[in-house]
């Protein structure tokens, strides 16, 4: 958590102190270099396709180098539901997938936090009226996505 104090005009009427979480649309703190070997996400997908599971980590493809976090629920591509998390500085992002049917959410669509402590991440996102595509027909939709997510190393 990082506290800030905002000054609320240049006539100084008054300070805030105001408490943040790494939350969609605030800075991400960097995520130290570390391997992922346990840990779920519970994803809701509701609109033009639908899944409500819970998805194992994927350890081979979850890590962090110091700069860059993918966590990996799922297989991706498999028909299964699957996710994958990434993490930087400059970004926080969310790629679902269902087969081919397909939805990518950056971080500034969602809201929720991210908790990240030395073994342990968790973070709760919900991310309304998302673009997603069927490319086997071609066609574009709206989902809103739900996740709940642990990844520890």
């Amino acid at each position: 958590m990082r506290t800030f104090l905002i000054l609320r005009d240049a006539m100084a009427v008054g300070l805030i102190a105001v408490t943040l979480t790494a939350s969609a649309g605030a800075p991400l703190p960097v995520i130290s270099g570390r391997t992922y070997i346990t840990g779920s996400a519970k994803i809701k997908v509701t609109g033009t396709f639908q899944f409500d599971a819970v998805i194992p980590i994927n350890k081979q493809a979850s890590f962090s180098d110091g700069e860059m976090t993918w966590i990996q629920y799922g297989d991706s591509g498999s028909e299964q539901p699957n996710l994958l998390v990434t993490v930087s500085l400059q970004e926080l992002g969310f790629g679902i997938g269902l087969g081919k049917k397909v939805s990518t959410a950056g971080g500034e669509q969602c809201s929720g936090d991210m908790d990240i402590k030395p073994t342990m991440i968790t973070g709760h996102y919900k991310c309304p009226g998302i673009t997603s595509y069927d490319p086997r027909d071609g066609k574009m939709g709206k989902v809103t996505i739900e996740i709940d997510m642990t990844a520890g190393s």
